[in-house]
């Protein structure tokens, strides 16, 4: 079992871990940044079950999710907000151990106090909606603009989902029947099959 070891350090109590795409590929070896051995796992959800003696933001019997990446907090890319370039970034599940497993220890700053209006299980879901949250952010979606997605994965159901609450038009680009007609129940306005429709019709 894992113990805190730094009295900034919390302990988890995993309860729920989504499978992603890239828990898949490590499993698989195609990950190349990834260092083995590895658990996997960083769509994760929990309970605090114990806290080093400096926590203060949690306390035991918190439910919380973890936050799938580590940073420094004191680089040039933290210090501007940018933990996600931070000079000794670590990747939860590919540079540091995941969630597949009971009990997980990590520093207090990596812990979101979940509401008890989610479920753990929904929550596993909030990594991968953040990424859809980003993708609009970094294109500048913006009311009255079109967007074109490529793809209806999960990711791409987030993108669609998000600039459609911006009030975008989204056009989803998807070879699968069944993900098209989950773009459509996502709203969006269009869809095509790119191995049989011409994209630029």
């Amino acid at each position: 079992d894992p113990r805190i070891q730094n009295p900034n350090e919390v302990l988890v109590e995993i309860m729920a871990v989504g499978i992603c795409g890239s828990d898949i590929s490590l499993l698989h070896g195609g990950n190349a940044a990834a260092t083995y051995p590895r658990i996997p796992g960083h769509e994760m959800t929990g309970r605090i079950q114990a806290v080093g003696s400096a926590v203060t933001k949690v306390k035991a019997g918190d439910r919380v999710i973890v936050e799938p990446i580590r940073y420094c907090g004191t680089c040039h890319a933290c210090k501007r907000g940018r933990f996600n370039a931070c000079r000794y970034l670590e990747v939860i599940s590919v540079h540091a151990d995941g969630g597949f497993c009971e009990y997980f220890v990590c520093p207090e700053t990596e812990v979101h106090l979940l509401p008890d209006s989610i479920s753990y299980e929904l929550a596993t879901a909030i990594e991968p909606c953040t990424i859809g949250e980003q993708a609009n952010a970094r294109g500048d979606v913006r009311e009255g603009d079109t967007v074109l997605v490529h793809g209806a994965g999960p990711i791409g159901l987030v993108i669609v989902d998000v600039a459609k609450r911006i009030g975008a038009r989204v056009i989803v680009s998807e070879p699968s029947e069944i993900r098209r007609a989950a773009a459509l129940e996502f709203g969006a306005d269009f869809v095509i099959n790119p191995l049989h429709e011409d994209l630029k019709s």
